[in-house]
């Protein structure tokens, strides 16, 4: 459940509680034999639960699964037996660390009423009474229009969330047409902005993305409430991970089943056409998806990643709106060609908005991150006006611009790699010069979000902050310094020099795709050498992937004669 408590937002502001995450990508909107899945069955030999995620861990750059049943006798759950025996398959089929697999519902119906996607409830929610007219088709009654007594029910469930499916402007007995309501707000973290194409039978991601559908997001933010964009498959046919590269990316710690469903829980995901770009967004210092006080203006951070060649950053959009008020958002500044970037947007006491990115590549591909909402309390002054940062090489250059200068004692700069704890890098004296512009570079960034502030010091001990920022920073972890031959016929040999070490997975998928074969390796620091057997494999352009306690870390690409 989300919490809104105003005591626990100042308590995350004055002891925020970040982690370094890692991004998954995934989808929780498909179906199996056990509803109206899988209407391929007979030839692709798939209709349980199980088999789906079976299919789904050999898809490519595709980390978790969640299959959300129709809940009712209609859309073909014949039995709650069924119902929980997905749920017992999706226990059995997960791989925490390498693929996670959930079970859960998509409650509702199309006409005159709207599909909710529910997981972390162990009971069938429904309405039927099954053929026999005696036995029940639920585990928990909820009339199939009643959505406040939805929501209430998903309310007295800890743990659990629901996000919107394919959301159309009446659903959801009008939700987007009446006044905010705290229920469905604490129940619902995600809204999707595409969805499908549900009936495709593609198996070789070629499908474009689906139409684009922003405009339930929009009004659901501008009512007040907190939600954040998903991208849905609906898969009814054996396709999962495999129609197009649309993907719903969460930053979780690890790719385990409890950090996934944290992740939806906490708004931390955004939706993504491609299907390993990297976003991360964060105000003041708070990743997206956090709702929190500040005593600062806002310092939006925004940084993407991409390994694949061609994969640039055409513009990146920032919007902001005030919660509440009815009016969608509107964009606050726009950037073109570069993939990070960093704005401050000045606020006063008592002002509150919200915030999030839409980032266009140059293949046209668009990913729309989860806001992050700002409430602005008292006035904390400093006499920075600017504080930023940015990659330079092999080293983080953090830069300041400061107001009148008078009875500054010394600067100090204070980092984190997990936004817990603070310790100084390194302090910079004061010149008691108004307007001056002070640098102080960070010699030994880490791979992935850095955070920052400055402690200014007075002369007689006053200690004042300033916000905090992010700063995305790609360590080479990996090098390949060889492969050979290429092409290959029987043995492919590669040496690469890593900066880690660990029990590594590596994988090996077709040119479409779809993965072949994959074993394990040592690495260790410094040079190594290892080779795989790919005698077996036919001809044709394959990709070699190394996996890390279920991180990608390196890439390469070979073919096989």
């Amino acid at each position: 459940m989300k919490n809104l408590l105003g005591s626990f937002l100042l308590l995350l502001l004055l002891n925020p509680c970040f982690a370094q995450y890692n991004f998954y990508f995934g989808n929780i909107h498909a179906h199996s034999g056990y509803s109206d899945g899988n209407k391929d069955s007979t030839t692709s030999g798939s209709s349980r639960p199980a088999d789906n995620y079976s299919y789904a861990k050999n898809s490519y750059h595709f980390d978790f699964l969640g299959i959300s049943e129709h809940n009712h006798y209609q859309a073909g759950m014949k039995s709650v037996n069924d119902y929980h025996a997905g749920l017992y398959q999706a226990d059995t089929s997960n791989e925490d660390g390498s693929f996670v697999c959930l079970y859960g519902m998509e409650w509702g119906v199309i006409s005159n009423g709207g599909h909710v996607i529910i997981y972390g409830v162990d009971s069938l929610i429904g309405w039927d009474t099954l053929p026999d007219n005696i036995t029940p088709g639920y585990d928990i009654y909820c009339y199939k229009y009643d959505y406040a007594g939805l929501w209430r029910i998903l309310n007295t469930k800890p743990g659990c969330f629901a996000t919107l499916a394919h959301p159309d402007t009446y659903d959801y007995d009008s939700l987007n047409q009446r006044n905010y309501n705290n229920d469905p707000d604490l129940a619902i973290t995600g809204v999707a902005v595409r969805s499908g194409a549900a009936f495709s039978v593609s198996t070789d991601y070629t499908d474009s993305p689906p139409t684009a559908s922003e405009s339930f997001f929009k009004k659901m933010l501008a009512k007040g409430y907190r939600v954040a964009p998903t991208i849905d498959h609906d898969n009814h046919y054996t396709t999962f991970g495999r129609t197009n590269m649309t993907r719903t990316v969460v930053l979780a710690q690890a790719l385990v089943r409890d950090s996934i469903l944290d992740a939806y829980r906490e708004m931390r995901f955004y939706a993504s056409d491609d299907w390993n770009a990297q976003l991360n967004f964060t105000v003041n210092g708070n990743y997206m998806g956090s709702d929190v006080l500040s005593f600062n203006n806002s310092s939006i951070d925004i940084s993407i990643n991409d390994a694949d060649a061609g994969d640039d950053v055409s513009k990146i959009d920032l919007y902001y709106g005030v919660p509440g008020s009815g009016t969608n958002a509107t964009r606050l500044v726009t950037v073109n060609g570069i993939s990070s970037m960093n704005y401050v947007h000045p606020t006063s006491a008592g002002e509150s908005f919200y915030y999030y990115a839409k980032v266009t590549q140059t293949d046209g591909d668009i990913l729309w991150s989860a806001p992050v909402w700002i409430s602005r309390t008292g006035i904390l002054p400093v006499n920075i006006i600017t504080f930023s940062g940015r990659a330079s090489g092999e080293k983080i250059r953090t830069e300041w611009l400061v107001a009148e200068e008078t009875g500054i004692s010394f600067y100090t700069v204070e980092k984190s790699i997990d936004g817990q704890g603070y310790s100084g890098i390194g302090t910079i004296p004061a010149s008691n010069v108004s307007g001056i512009t002070y640098h102080f570079d960070d010699p030994d960034p880490q791979d992935g979000l850095q955070f920052y502030r400055l402690k200014q010091v007075g002369r007689d001990g006053a200690v004042k902050y300033s916000q905090i920022i992010t700063v995305h920073y790609k360590k080479k972890l990996i090098t390949f310094t060889s492969l050979y031959p290429d092409p290959v016929k029987t043995i492919l040999y590669y040496k690469l020099n890593s900066t880690i070490r660990g029990n590594i997975t590596v994988r090996i998928y077709a040119g479409e795709g779809r993965l072949l074969q994959q074993d394990q390796q040592t690495l260790q620091q410094g040079e190594n050498n290892f080779s795989t057997n790919v005698n077996n494999l036919p001809a044709g352009y394959y990709y070699l992937l190394l996996y890390l306690s279920g991180r990608r870390i390196a890439e390469t690409a070979f073919i096989k004669q």
